[in-house]
């Protein structure tokens, strides 16, 4: 209002000016309450953007999560992603190195066949030369394969009539039991093709029939293997019964196996003689439980510390170091946290070290124990104070969750169960033995896509572990799975 109006009101009265006061009273009660309510959107909208922000980071460190900075299999990191190697460069070259044996293709003394190239006349004047002696021979080999095809053995019992009026017949040799059969070589092929080299049926009834114009239908090999996988019964008992008393290090992990478009898992356990593995509906420690290894265990379980396996108190565990580098890459590239990187070179400067010493001791001498175990600890604590910094919430007043206050509490939590490695030599750094026996179970997916039924995937356990396992003790796999098809196949754990 302006000054002319203000001295009107007051002209024409007290009851102009309180109705004025009045007015003027009520549009600043309004003005407050506008001010209020867009106050209360600006704390609202401030308290989105927040969440917005952190949702944006999360989505980023999504896209930049591969299997370099997190447990994430290298499967999924897609083309554009390269894996990165978490070794040191060794500065060799590439290639076979000075020493090394090589794999030259050389004759053999004693070839299967022999083909003599003749020559009859001499090249220059045309005299004969068929009674002229050799002086040497020039000798070129060709190694190849034999003529493929199948070779039918035909077994016949002969029946003879005694004078006494008895019928006598002839035993058939052991195993021969049908009119018509398929004999271990065939049976073994096909187990090897399927459960070694995950061949599918479709494609292994092409093999048959293009290699040895033969064919042999999907119900027979899946006959086949079911024949093997109760054939090996007991060797998967007696793999078993090895790997759960062992004292020393044994190896754990599990997958997601896709059955009948169902999520399962395949359970490991494995070191470096013997590999099984068992299919069960559960993760956790229901499944761990029901295979019966772990509740009775009491040698160093090294797994990537899944929180079930902290339930089996009876056994030491040992963590994988490889997954917890993973994982410090993650913090370093995708929070920008410091200690993490100092984590990362403190492990590896501590594996440089037991490898430099593993051939002359069993474990670090103690001064050197307890300078790494210091350096650990203060990482540890600089760490803790990192973190609250970047994630403190002043609203709250309390640490924000985030990956790497998960990982510190672990590190913290778990201090024994990390550095095992440095106190026992005989503990490895990571659990790559587990992985590698359990990788082949994504080949096989990613070949087969999914395991059509719940049988199908325990015949692949216990054939797969049974193949593994006489692998490893540089047994020839053909004469392992023939002698599956026998009343002895032949077992690792007594041979």
């Amino acid at each position: 209002m302006s000054e002319n109006e203000i001295l009107k009101v007051y002209a024409e009265g007290i009851s102009s000016v309180i109705n004025l006061v009045k007015n003027l009273s009520a549009k600043i009660d309004s003005l407050n309450n506008n001010v209020g309510n867009l106050t209360e959107e600006i704390d609202n909208l401030t308290e989105e953007n927040s969440k917005l922000k952190e949702r944006v980071q999360s989505l980023e460190n999504q896209i930049k999560t591969n299997s370099n900075n997190s447990s994430k299999p290298p499967s999924s990191d897609g083309l554009k992603k390269k894996t990165r190697s978490l070794r040191k460069p060794s500065g060799k070259k590439p290639g076979g190195q000075p020493g090394h044996k090589g794999f030259t293709l050389e004759q053999v003394e004693n070839p299967d066949e022999i083909i003599e190239c003749i020559i009859d006349k001499c090249n220059k004047c045309g005299t004969s030369l068929k009674d002229v002696p050799v002086e040497k021979y020039i000798v070129r080999q060709v190694i190849d394969l034999p003529e493929s095809r199948i070779k039918v053995t035909e077994h016949r019992a002969e029946v003879k009539k005694c004078t006494c009026g008895h019928i006598n017949k002839a035993e058939f040799p052991e195993g021969i039991t049908q009119p018509v059969q398929y004999g271990t070589k065939i049976k073994a092929t096909s187990v090897y093709l399927n459960q070694h080299q995950f061949v599918p049926y479709d494609r292994q009834e092409e093999f048959f029939e293009d290699i040895f114009n033969h064919h042999i239908s999907k119900g027979t090999l899946a006959s086949i293997n079911e024949s093997c996988y109760h054939s090996l019964e007991s060797v998967e008992n007696n793999i078993k019964e090895i790997l759960k008393n062992d004292e020393g290090a044994v190896h754990y992990d599990e997958t997601g196996v896709h059955i009948n478009k169902k999520l399962e898992w395949l359970h490991v356990t494995s070191n470096d003689l013997y590999t099984y593995y068992q299919v069960h509906n559960k993760r956790g420690s229901k499944a761990m439980d029901d295979i019966g290894i772990l509740p009775e265990f009491k040698g160093t379980a090294i797994h990537d510390s899944w929180r079930s396996y902290n339930k089996y108190t009876n056994c030491n565990h040992s963590l994988c170091c490889a997954h917890i580098l993973r994982e410090l890459n993650g913090i370093t590239e995708l929070e920008k946290q410091s200690w993490a990187k100092n984590m990362k070179q403190l492990l590896l400067d501590i594996k440089s070290e037991v490898d430099k010493t593993f051939d002359n001791a069993n474990a670090l001498n103690l001064s050197k124990v307890i300078r790494y175990e210091e350096q650990y600890d203060s990482i540890i604590k600089v760490g803790q104070e990192e973190d609250f910094k970047l994630n403190f919430d002043s609203k709250t007043g309390k640490r924000k969750n985030s990956k790497s206050k998960g990982l510190l509490e672990r590190l913290s939590l778990h201090k024994d169960e990390v550095l095992r490695f440095m106190n026992d030599f005989d503990i490895p750094f990571d659990n790559n033995q587990a992985e590698r026996d359990i990788r082949m179970t994504k080949v096989k997916q990613k070949v087969s896509g999914t395991f059509r039924s719940l049988c199908g995937a325990e015949f692949f356990a216990r054939i797969r572990g049974y193949i593994s396992t006489v692998r490893k003790h540089s047994k020839n796999i053909m004469d392992c799975l023939e002698s599956a098809f026998t009343d002895n196949p032949i077992d690792p754990t007594v041979t």
